[in-house]
């Protein structure tokens, strides 16, 4: 678990939950105390003692795709909290409010969550923008690597275009992963570009069959490949 204050206005908490390296986050508001969670999975009784050791208000569940790792929490915690659940308008799951790319949610004063639709990983994925200062980036991007494309809606075509949006983003926001599958738990999004070998220059046609490589598909019957 790491707290990291990257404004006065926003706290972020970084959770490791699960055994599949998840991380969940809760972003808050300083001077309300309302919050987000984003992505609560495996662990919810910890989210809830976090929520509570802080004073927090929940207000809002964002998920930034509909695998079960990254949303088996949201009915228990919704439940407990009367939090929203906020999901991309793509994605197949239970959700009470449906965002689309460009789209914004405010949480308390100060907080304002801008999402990116990020397709590839799955048709819904989608990237969190949270004060221009951090970003959310699930299971699109990792810290040096990134989520895999041959499982039901993953798509190398489409994740090569959100990685060029991602290109296009302020290299210094803070890069919070979907899964601790790096050497560290936190980036940036410019060391990424710079070091990340899947965010590499490649032609879409190259970039396609990088992904689909045997070396990088995982196996059908590793649970952990379904899941990520």
């Amino acid at each position: 678990m790491s707290t990291n204050k990257p404004s006065e206005a926003v706290m972020i908490l970084q959770l490791k939950v699960g055994d599949y390296k998840n991380f969940s986050y809760i972003v808050a508001d300083a001077a309300t105390g309302e919050a987000a969670v984003i992505d609560p999975a495996w662990e919810v009784q910890l989210i809830l003692e976090k929520l509570k050791e802080r004073n927090l208000n929940l207000k809002f569940i964002v998920n930034t795709h509909a695998h079960l790792d990254h949303i088996e929490g949201n009915a228990s915690l919704s439940s407990v909290t009367g939090a929203k659940i906020v999901m991309h308008a793509n994605s197949y799951a239970k959700k009470d409010i449906a965002v689309k790319d460009g789209g914004s949610l405010k949480v308390g004063k100060n907080a304002i969550l801008h999402f990116i639709h990020t397709p590839g990983h799955s048709s819904e994925s989608m990237c969190i923008i949270v004060n221009d200062i951090a970003i959310f980036t699930g299971d699109t991007l990792f810290v040096g690597e990134c989520g895999r494309v041959d499982l039901p809606g993953g798509d190398a075509n489409a994740l090569y275009d959100s990685f060029e949006k991602l290109r296009s983003l302020d290299p210094k926001l803070a890069l919070y992963p979907g899964h601790d599958y790096g050497n560290r738990p936190v980036s940036t999004l410019g060391e990424e570009i710079r070091s990340n070998y899947t965010l590499a220059k490649r032609t879409r046609e190259e970039f396609v069959k990088f992904m689909l490589n045997e070396s990088r598909v995982g196996s059908k019957e590793d649970p952990l490949s379904r899941l990520s």
